[in-house]
């Protein structure tokens, strides 16, 4: 990658790391505890939870940046970490911190899309690792479970 292309880029990224940070103090100053009723603790309990997974995601924003701008400073950015082949300039412009090129990225969701959801997201924390869901269903008021074995899906 030429020397002005690379200075672009880096120049991107440490705008988009002083925008996540500024966006992390902002959600960081939110999470405040406040007294009220039951339903005032909930909702602000329901907003913490939230503020707190955004700042999950800025955080794990901030670690592509960092590995963009680390990938900049070795002379290796704008290569795909799956061939080794550039990564159009285009998709650099439109995803920034892309490590893969279209061809790599779309592979890797097509062979995500044969792994369950839970075993395959970094945001959803540790899935149970089981075929089976429950299914309720209610007859007459009564509630009975049924269970749906997922490698027939």
């Amino acid at each position: 990658m030429e020397k002005e292309t690379a200075l672009y880029f880096e120049n991107i990224f440490l705008e988009l790391k002083k925008q996540t940070l500024n966006e992390m103090k902002r959600e960081d100053s939110i999470i405040e505890t406040t007294c009220g009723d039951d339903v005032d603790q909930s909702l602000n309990d329901r907003e913490r939870a939230l503020t707190l997974k955004l700042l999950g995601r800025h955080s794990f924003m901030l670690k592509k940046i960092e590995g963009a701008l680390l990938k900049i400073k070795n002379g290796n950015f704008g290569i795909c970490e799956e061939c080794e082949g550039s990564i159009e300039i285009n998709r650099l412009k439109a995803r920034p911190v892309a490590s893969h090129c279209i061809a790599c990225k779309e592979e890797q969701e097509r062979n995500e899309g044969q792994v369950l959801y839970e075993n395959r997201s970094h945001t959803v924390g540790k899935g149970f690792n089981s075929n089976v869901i429950p299914i309720r269903e209610t007859f007459y008021g009564n509630e009975h479970f049924k269970y749906l074995k997922t490698e027939n899906i």
